[in-house]
């Protein structure tokens, strides 16, 4: 989006493993204007991980449709769980946006995450990712990554063509 000058345009929303607010600051640095953040909140109402979701079993009542499991959800008592994960979470968010010298999490980049790499290197999470200037994917490809060279003339929305050996 950035390569072609529209990421002003969309927005970007991520789900996926999104728990901590560590998660949450690491997907505004990867780009995402919103997250979504299921499983901590399942994990707050009382799953606990049976993977019966989709059978109509859930132990602890919190998936099922079954009016039965339902009575092992109390749901003012799990309220106040989720609530208190929800604050905790933005808690955490907060602080971390403020370690950095930042005033919202909009601002956090690429270049705030740290990656261990291994047990005695980390590097910036923005050198680790490509980057590419607003509108560069537009003109001449000379200049640009590899990866953008060699993929970005087969990216087309009339065909499907498949990718060189």
């Amino acid at each position: 989006l950035v390569g072609v000058g529209l990421r002003e345009r969309i927005s970007i929303g991520c789900a996926g493993k999104v728990i901590t607010a560590f998660d949450l600051a690491r997907m505004m640095a990867l780009g995402a204007d919103w997250c979504n953040a299921g499983r901590g909140f399942m994990l707050a109402l009382g799953c606990i991980q049976a993977q019966t979701c989709h059978t109509g079993n859930c132990p602890t009542g919190v998936t099922t449709q079954d009016p039965g499991r339902q009575q092992a959800l109390v749901v003012p008592d799990k309220a106040d769980r989720v609530r208190n994960f929800h604050r905790s979470t933005l808690h955490a968010l907060q602080e971390l946006v403020q370690a950095a010298g930042l005033d919202h999490p909009r601002q956090i980049t690429a270049r705030h995450i740290v990656r261990r790499i291994s047990d005695t290197e980390v590097r910036l999470l923005s050198n680790l990712v490509l980057q590419v200037e607003p509108g560069a994917l537009l003109g001449p490809l000379d200049d640009q990554a590899s990866v953008f060279r060699l993929y970005w003339p087969l990216a087309s929305a009339q065909s499907f063509q498949s990718l060189p050996a």
